[in-house]
């Protein structure tokens, strides 16, 4: 079926992204809570580790609600661009907390291997307590994904990815919990150990992908782009192609190489179908910009 809805405006998917944030940082908030409590109460490492990670979740998410606020100011004179890229610092700022509180939880984990003790107390309702929090994560983590794709939000995508590492880290506090019931006290600590290397993961990810967008790594294949302009009748090339942003919401230009005998107006009519067809064949390109140049003069090359 053909998905006939009308293309949210920038102020509407703000406004948008706002609600899903301002959802999961509740239901994030309720997460670290509950593993709180009961990691205080049961003395387990692994939970109260987890329960920090849950809490860094819904500081991401108040970081995020500030960024949205900047990035949502509409295009002036200084920023003819937008503000947009707001949302790329925050999802830098999401990383780096990441890893700052991944240093501090290996440092509680390694200490706590080399000096452990009793295992803590492992009684059901702890099972229950991880277990509720396991379905609330995999559904924050599916929620965020679908909408940060359906809103082409790359701090929402940041913040997904982060939370599905939820699912992975609390299936292994789960286990943990287990094999402490059995009577093996280090391996509380070891599994601490092993959410803080999720936890590093998830960082470096979540950096690597948006700072490669504030140095204008290539965003879209230049092929895709010269694939997609030549199906336009009288394109002769296109040649310097380059592109920036994210694969949600990039911007494109191009020199398109014409007939030189063509009229100005007939030149700038062919212009506007490459960019139509473009946008149209390329999920995620916002905006093209066309250089258009007689063939003759230039010979084609990316």
């Amino acid at each position: 079926m053909d998905d006939t809805r009308t293309p949210l405006t920038p102020a509407d998917r703000n406004r948008a992204v706002n609600r899903v944030l301002f959802t999961i940082l509740w239901l994030n908030l309720v997460v670290a809570v509950a593993k709180a409590v009961y990691g205080w109460w049961s003395g387990s490492l692994a939970v109260a580790t987890d329960a920090v990670h849950s809490l860094l979740d819904a500081g991401s998410n108040v970081v995020a609600l500030v960024a949205i606020r900047f990035a949502s100011q509409p295009a002036d004179p200084k920023h003819p661009y937008g503000h947009a890229k707001y949302e790329i610092i925050a999802a830098l700022a999401i990383g780096a907390l990441i890893a700052v509180g991944a240093v501090r939880f290996a440092w509680t984990a390694i200490d706590a291997l080399l000096n452990h003790g009793e295992g803590p107390k492992t009684p059901a309702v702890g099972f229950a307590v991880i277990g509720a929090t396991l379905v609330v994560n995999i559904f924050v983590s599916a929620y965020e994904a679908r909408k940060g794709k359906e809103l082409r939000s790359p701090l929402l995508t940041a913040d997904a990815t982060h939370t599905a590492s939820d699912v992975l880290v609390t299936g292994a506090v789960l286990v943990a919990l287990v094999v402490a019931r059995l009577g093996v006290g280090w391996a509380d600590p070891l599994v601490a150990l092993v959410v803080v290397v999720v936890i590093g993961g998830t960082a470096l990810r979540i950096l690597s992908a948006n700072l490669g967008v504030l140095v204008d790594r290539r965003a879209v294949d230049p092929e895709r782009v010269v694939e997609a302009g030549r199906s336009v009748a009288g394109v002769r090339g296109i040649h310097r192609v380059r592109s920036r942003g994210t694969e949600q919401l990039a911007h494109v230009d191009l020199h398109l190489q014409l007939d030189g005998t063509l009229s100005l107006r007939e030149a700038h009519g062919v212009a506007h179908k490459v960019e139509a067809a473009i946008v149209a064949a390329i999920e995620g390109v916002e905006d093209v910009t066309i250089h258009v140049e007689p063939h003759d003069d230039v010979p084609e090359a990316l």
